[in-house]
């Protein structure tokens, strides 16, 4: 019960990220990558805290697993929120969020490739279904195999979807080993690292062109990245990745729902029935988990 207590508190600060983060970057408020950086920053401190600055123990972790954290934060940190954000400018909050939370069919995929997951008939329904919604949601049109109208942003969307996905299945065994805030913290603070980088490389303005875009930061930072984050790794402790992903299906419904209010968004019975079939396929993909 404390795992899936913890998932649901995640997914409802995830629902928002999509809404904050659509208003600011579609507003020109602040760039992506300035945007991501504030997240992970602001989150790395807040779980500073909760570690009672040990740095001992993080550089002792560090030494012991450094390449399976530095996969963990280019995956889960820079590649996941580098590639919402870019979409995001382009690409309302509702669809966004539909597409990025199609990525436990990519954990299931990743977990029979990888993990030799059985994959049965059923679950192979699923997958297609998955793949057909997510058709509907990215083309808004029935016509899937017309590729004429694939806008890229909406593919972005996608890519965040499986680096998140690798990001579940890696982040299993070093949670387990060494904590869930651990994790959390040492993947933020080098994606992180990463962030801040390119914004130099760029030349980036890295604090907004008003003081709104920075403050979005701080909230990103600490309620669905460092609260968040740290939950949803907690929830590991207690239930498996493919066990786990579907519970994210709730966030494309608080953001859409969200995303009508706050945003003014509109929506079709395209987006609808493609989000759907998503929900379809994340529950067949997790149906008879032991066959």
């Amino acid at each position: 019960m404390s795992g899936y207590i913890y998932a649901l508190i995640s997914v409802f600060t995830w629902g928002t990220v999509f809404v904050i983060s659509r208003f600011v970057i579609y507003k020109g408020i602040i760039e992506p990558f300035a945007l991501a950086f504030w997240r992970f920053f602001w989150a790395s401190i807040f779980l500073l805290f909760f570690l009672k600055f040990d740095f001992k123990k993080i550089i002792k972790i560090l030494k012991s697993d450094f390449l399976t954290f530095f996969f963990l934060s280019l995956s889960g940190i820079y590649l996941m929120s580098t590639f919402i954000f870019i979409s995001l400018k382009n690409t309302p909050a509702s669809i966004s969020s539909i597409l990025m939370n199609s990525n436990p069919i990519f954990v299931f995929l990743i977990s029979v490739i990888f993990l030799k997951e059985r994959a049965s008939i059923i679950k192979l329904i699923g997958i297609i279904a998955g793949f057909i919604g997510c058709s509907f949601v990215i083309k808004g049109d029935f016509y899937i195999f017309s590729f004429k109208s694939i806008p890229l942003s909406s593919i972005y969307s996608i890519f965040s979807a499986i680096a998140w996905a690798i990001y579940t299945v890696c982040g299993e065994k070093p949670t387990k080993k060494y904590g869930a805030i651990e994790t959390t913290f040492i993947a933020s603070s080098i994606g992180c690292i990463f962030l801040f980088l390119t914004c130099l490389l760029l030349k980036l303005n890295i604090l907004g062109e008003k003081f709104t875009g920075f403050l979005s930061g701080i909230y990103l930072g600490i309620i669905p990245t460092g609260i968040g984050f740290t939950l949803w790794f907690k929830a590991l402790n207690y239930i498996k990745p493919s066990s786990l992903a579907p519970f994210q299906y709730l966030t494309p419904l608080i953001t859409l729902f969200l995303s009508i209010l706050l945003l003014k968004e509109k929506t079709s019975s395209v987006t609808i029935t493609g989000m759907f079939l998503i929900f379809i396929s994340i529950f067949l993909t997790q149906f008879n988990k032991k066959g």
